[in-house]
C-alpha cells in the first residue's frame, strides 16, 4: 500500500500536478450588474464575484445605500453564485487613518456598519483600504498608527459574522505601498491578511511582495499594468509574470480564490472586458504556470 502511495505522489510531482485555482471577478466589471450577467458569468466558469460596495455607496443618496446593497444581493442569489468576498467601500474622505479623531471614528463606525451589512452575503473574505491619499512623510507614522488602530476595531466586526478581514496594499502615497509598510500595519494583529493587488505594487516585483507577505495572503486583486500606476488590465496584457505568481502564491499556501480586478481590456480601447476574456486570459496564465513545474 504504501509502494501504491508512493508511485501516485511521484507520478503527481512528474506530471506537475498543483492546487486548482478557482477563477473570480469584480462586480465592477460591469456598470450596472444586472443578474443575467452573474448568470453569463457562472455559465462560462466564472464561480465567484467580489461584491464591490461602492457600485452601492458612492454618489449614491445615504437612504438608497442599504436598498441597493439588497437588490445587489437579491440579483447575486438569483444566479446561486458565491460570493467569495466584498470589497468595503472607499473614497478620498473615506479613510480610517485620518489625523482627525472625530472624523476616523465616523468613518470607522460606517465601515462597522458596511460590515454587518455584509452578513447576508455570507462572504470569506473582506477587503478594506488602509488609507486614501496624499499623506506626506511628516505625518505617515502617525497614519500607520491610527489605521492599525482602526484595523484592530473593526476585525472584531468581521469576526462576528465570520469573514476574514484582509487589508489591501495601495499604489502612490497611500498607506501600505510597500509590502514592509503593509506589514507593519497589520503585523500585530492576530488574523488579519492582506488582500495583494497585483496591480497597485509599483515599488518592487511580485516576487518581492510574495516573499514578504507570505501566508498572510488571504485573498488577491489580479489585474496588469506597466509597472508605473495601476492600470487594472486584464491579467497576461502588461508586464506582470502571471505563471510565475501563481506558483509563488502555491508556494505560500494560497488557497484561495484568483479573483480579477481588471475593469479594462488594455487590448481592445480600454473597454470593460467581456467575460469570455476573463476565462481566455485565466487558461493562458494556467497554461503559463504549467510550463514551470
Amino acid at each position: 500500500m504504501r509502494k501504491l502511495i508512493f508511485i501516485a505522489f511521484m507520478v503527481m510531482s512528474v506530471c506537475g500536478y498543483a492546487q486548482k485555482y478557482e477563477v473570480g471577478t469584480t462586480t465592477a466589471v460591469w456598470k450596472a450588474p444586472a443578474a443575467a450577467d452573474f448568470l453569463h458569468a457562472k455559465a462560462i466558469g466564472v464561480k465567484y464575484v467580489e461584491v464591490a460596495f461602492n457600485q452601492c455607496y458612492r454618489g449614491v443618496p445615504v437612504d438608497e445605500v442599504i436598498p441597493r446593497i439588497k437588490e445587489m444581493k437579491a440579483k447575486i442569489d438569483s444566479a446561486d453564485i458565491e460570493v467569495w468576498s466584498i470589497h468595503l467601500p472607499f473614497s478620498r474622505t473615506l479613510d480610517i487613518s485620518v489625523l482627525d479623531d472625530r472624523l476616523r471614528k465616523e468613518n470607522v463606525d460606517f465601515m462597522a456598519e458596511m460590515i454587518e451589512l455584509c452578513a447576508m452575503f455570507q462572504p470569506t473574505c473582506l477587503v478594506l483600504h488602509p488609507s486614501s491619499e496624499p499623506i506626506a512623510d511628516s505625518i505617515r507614522a502617525q497614519r500607520i498608527a491610527n489605521a492599525s488602530e482602526s484595523i484592530a476595531y473593526l476585525k472584531k466586526y468581521a469576526d462576528r459574522i465570520g469573514a476574514q478581514l484582509c487589508i489591501e496594499n495601495l499604489p502612490r502615497t497611500c498607506l501600505g505601498n510597500t509590502p514592509e509598510e503593509l506589514m507593519r500595519i497589520v503585523g500585530d494583529i492576530p488574523d488579519v491578511k492582506v488582500c495583494f493587488d497585483t496591480n497597485h505594487y509599483t515599488k518592487g516585483t511580485t516576487e518581492h511582495f510574495v516573499a514578504i507577505v507570505g501566508s498572510r495572503i488571504g485573498t488577491i486583486h489580479a489585474s496588469d499594468f506597466d509597472l508605473v500606476n495601476e492600470c487594472h488590465w486584464l491579467p497576461t496584457q502588461g508586464n506582470i509574470k502571471w505563471g510565475k505568481l501563481m506558483q509563488d502564491l502555491e508556494k505560500t499556501g494560497y488557497k484561495g480564490v484568483f479573483m480579477y480586478e481588471a475593469t479594462k481590456d488594455h487590448e481592445n480601447n480600454n473597454v470593460r472586458p467581456a467575460l469570455e476574456r476573463i476565462a481566455e486570459t485565466f487558461d493562458k496564465i494556467t497554461d503559463d504556470y504549467k510550463t514551470l513545474k
